[in-house]
């Protein structure tokens, strides 16, 4: 009996790496839409509120929890903390800062930080193009994870139910 408890213990510590490893896809996918849907609201804020840009990224972050939220608050910090900071070199510091050690990989950062470059440099229109093309990129990063979580994902959760079940037969 003892040995039936273990066995599906090390069976179910197998699966539950497997599902730890894949869960890395699930949070690439939730962090990349979260962005999206901030930078939407920075969208209409900008078109229809006018204030000016620290002051949209602080009331934006402020309604968010998120790692996005974060990010927003955390650009407007680098910007009233250090004045050495221009609005890109803020927003390239918070990028960094913010998601050093999340599942975003290095070219969704980039992507994101290239957003900082042409962000409240030009009129309406312009910003309007930049919008949409980040949101197209953004969208395709999402599509990726997505496929990545569909393929990566089912491996890494059977791999770690196969390996728990080899320890048990190995242990037989």
């Amino acid at each position: 009996m003892l040995k039936l408890l273990i066995y599906l213990t090390i069976i179910g510590s197998g699966a539950g790496a497997g599902f730890l490893m894949a869960r890395s896809y699930d949070n690439r996918i939730f962090h990349l839409q979260d962005l999206i849907t901030l930078l939407k609201i920075l969208e209409a804020e900008m078109k229809y509120r006018q204030d000016p840009l620290p002051v949209l990224l602080s009331k934006i972050g402020e309604l968010s929890s998120s790692l996005a939220g974060k990010f927003f608050l955390r650009v407007c910090h680098g910007l009233e903390e250090d004045y050495s900071f221009d609005f890109y070199g803020a927003w390239a510091w918070a990028v960094k800062n913010v998601y050093s050690d999340t599942a975003l990989l290095e070219k969704d950062k980039e992507i994101l930080s290239e957003v900082g470059i042409e962000l409240g440099k030009t009129d309406l229109e312009n910003q309007q193009s930049l919008f949409i093309r980040v949101f197209s990129r953004l969208e395709q990063q999402v599509a990726e994870a997505e496929e990545e979580k569909r393929t990566k994902g089912k491996v890494y959760r059977s791999l770690g139910t196969a390996i728990g079940i080899l320890v048990v037969i190995v242990l037989l």
